[in-house]
């Protein structure tokens, strides 16, 4: 009777116990290294030092100049803002604080004529808000104080546009605007209004 004998083992087997070793010796080397250093005594055994858990971390005072003065803590500066939905007040801002009550006069030609020579200016403020917020739309009211030699010596700049920088770039170029001398009076307020609507 013949002897059954079993099928030889397929080849390549040992290549995988091979693989597996290697990888099992790789992760118990990264163990030993991850485990905490021990120290040996002059006897020969080792000992392990362990840091209590409540331990604080200490500062080596090599470094410390115990002449620093750390100041106290300041809270923030902040400003409380009115609710989002709240309506707000225009923004005013006078170059020059004084009295906006004037006497004097001037002629309503020459107002016109000066406010349309810086008129281009004026909308190129506008325009270029506009590239960044192309919703951007509304009115400016312009109030100007003259003195009595054509100079503008206060602005003031508010609407419904409420563009901080439009408003800005306006009153820059409203306070270089030269008038004829005013008649009457030390001083004459101009109020001029724009509408800003985008281009169709």
């Amino acid at each position: 009777m013949a002897s059954e004998s079993s099928p030889p083992p397929p080849p390549g087997g040992g290549a995988r116990y091979a693989i597996i070793g290697v990888l099992l010796l790789v992760v118990a080397g990264l163990v030993y290294y991850m485990m905490p250093k021990a120290t040996s005594s002059s006897g020969g055994a080792t000992e392990t030092t362990v840091v209590p858990p409540d331990a604080g971390a200490r500062a080596s005072t090599a470094l410390v100049d115990e002449t620093l003065d750390i100041p106290d803590e300041v809270p923030d500066a902040w400003v409380e803002l009115p609710d989002a939905g709240a309506a707000r007040a225009p923004t005013r801002r006078p170059i020059v604080v004084g009295s906006w009550d004037c006497t004097g006069d001037l002629d309503r030609s020459a107002i016109t004529s000066t406010i349309n020579e810086y008129r281009p200016q004026i909308q190129a403020c506008y325009e270029r808000r506009l590239k960044q917020n192309n919703l951007l739309q509304g009115n400016l009211q312009l109030q100007l104080r003259v003195a009595q030699s054509g100079n503008v010596d206060a602005v003031q700049v508010g609407g419904s546009l409420r563009d901080r920088e439009v408003f800005s770039c306006v009153r820059n170029i409203a306070a270089r605007m030269r008038f004829p001398r005013v008649t009457g009076g030390d001083c004459a307020v101009v109020s001029v209004p724009f509408a800003f609507t985008p281009r169709q």
